[in-house]
């Protein structure tokens, strides 16, 4: 900092004595004193931005490596941006998870879709490890893509060119510099990224044919993944005082709750929906389902909970006072067997063998690679405070509310 006031103190001084020997024609010439001026504070910012150019160019001449994966190395010039990435990402929902958790959003257990890193992790943990092996994956694949000859089409570098100018919206300069990104640089990072998941796409294609989905789902029971949709009104017979401790509701209290929910079975009979006013306080509305496998956490008793499987489609069961629960209940039966549960049970485990089948196939390319990590380097990385100062929660508010508003602007 200080060389740098001395830089631009020494191109005052010489500009103070060019000033003083130029003849009046000239200056008269030029538009006056005030052209002078801004001249000279012209040269006073080009001198400022030279100074902050050679300190990043310096910077990324010596980037420290992070990974490097054969001949490729990544440095944390290159991390920086998918770095980015996930902190943008979960940075606004810092505060709420505070304020509900006493946690801070990088505390919470991991949160991400890397179906490799443990859930026992922290985000700051797991979201490390998710990148680490996100960018392998890329680079490898990329590779990949490429000896086998993929080539993007006009169309999908069209859609990396606005990928990447949407990427950039709302960044000033000064953070895309600290982020070390560019639309270039996010052109040539989006590229790579299409082509590798392009290659991905159609190798879990090819391996997928392979999976013998029967057997896949096997194992899963009809019977146990029977689902029941239904609606309910709730009402709890117990009260919670200040300081934590759960009472039964008085007889003459119950006696009240229970003529509310019988005005709201009296009007069941012509719809149940909307059978209670907006601020009602005692008694809450609801639509949801359980299988016969997991039953329904609403109600304890299980003469009730059979009572409930049995009911008939759209029908209103009587008003059931679960003790062991301790509440009042109301329920109608939308569906006492839909297959939802059981379909998406199936679809989970055919999704289960395919990722094993790629993870199998893809830990196998892995060994035709050299993969190394430097550990020095990575393990003094830690996320959520890497850009959460560069772009901080404001920003990103800020940036949506503008990103909102240009698309509602486009739609009129």
């Amino acid at each position: 900092m200080n060389s740098a006031k001395k830089i631009m103190n020494r191109q005052q001084d010489t500009r103070k004595d060019k000033k003083a020997s130029v003849p009046q024609a000239k200056i008269t010439a030029a538009g006056g004193p005030g052209d002078l001026k801004r001249i000279v504070l012209s040269g006073i910012c080009i001198v400022i931005a030279l100074v902050l150019c050679i300190g990043v160019g310096v910077q990324q001449l010596r980037p420290k490596v992070v990974l490097t994966i054969n001949n490729t190395k990544l440095s944390m010039n290159d991390m920086m941006y998918p770095i980015y990435e996930r902190e943008s990402a979960y940075l606004p929902y810092d505060e709420m998870y505070q304020r509900y958790t006493n946690n801070s959003v990088w505390d919470n257990s991991y949160m991400g879709d890397d179906r490799h890193v443990d859930s026992s992790l922290t985000n700051a943990q797991g979201l490390k490890l998710e990148i680490t092996n996100a960018e392998t994956e890329y680079e490898i694949l990329y590779q990949e893509a490429l000896k086998a000859g993929y080539e993007l089409s006009d169309e999908a570098k069209d859609e990396v060119e606005k990928e990447a100018a949407d990427a950039l919206k709302g960044l000033s300069w000064v953070q895309r510099m600290k982020l070390n990104i560019s639309k270039r640089k996010l052109v040539d990072r989006f590229e790579k990224r299409t082509l590798a998941e392009s290659y991905k796409e159609d190798q879990q294609k090819t391996l997928n044919e392979g999976v013998d989905e029967k057997a896949a789902v096997a194992d899963i029971s009809k019977k146990d993944y029977r689902q029941y949709n239904i609606q309910y009104y709730s009402a709890l017979t117990t009260k919670t005082d200040k300081d934590g401790k759960t009472t039964d509701l008085s007889d003459k209290e119950k006696k009240k709750l229970l003529e509310k929910m019988e005005a709201i079975e009296e009007k069941s009979s012509s719809g149940f929906e909307d059978l209670i006013d907006e601020d009602e306080k005692d008694i809450t509305y609801e639509e949801t389902s359980f299988t016969e496998k997991n039953g329904w956490s609403m109600v304890s008793t299980k003469s009730i909970l059979k009572e409930i499987k049995s009911m008939d489609n759209n029908t209103v069961s009587k008003i059931y006072e679960d003790k062991k629960a301790g509440r009042y209940v109301l329920v109608k039966m939308l569906d006492n067997n839909s297959s939802e549960a059981y379909d998406d049970a199936c679809d989970n485990a055919v999704e289960t063998a395919q990722n094993d089948a790629y993870d199998k196939w893809y830990e196998e390319l892995k060994k035709g690679y050299t993969i190394k990590e430097n550990t020095t380097v990575w393990d003094d990385v830690i996320i959520g405070t890497v850009t959460t100062d560069i772009v901080t929660a404001e920003d990103l508010e800020k940036m949506n509310a503008d990103s909102s508003d240009n698309a509602a602007s486009s739609e009129e």
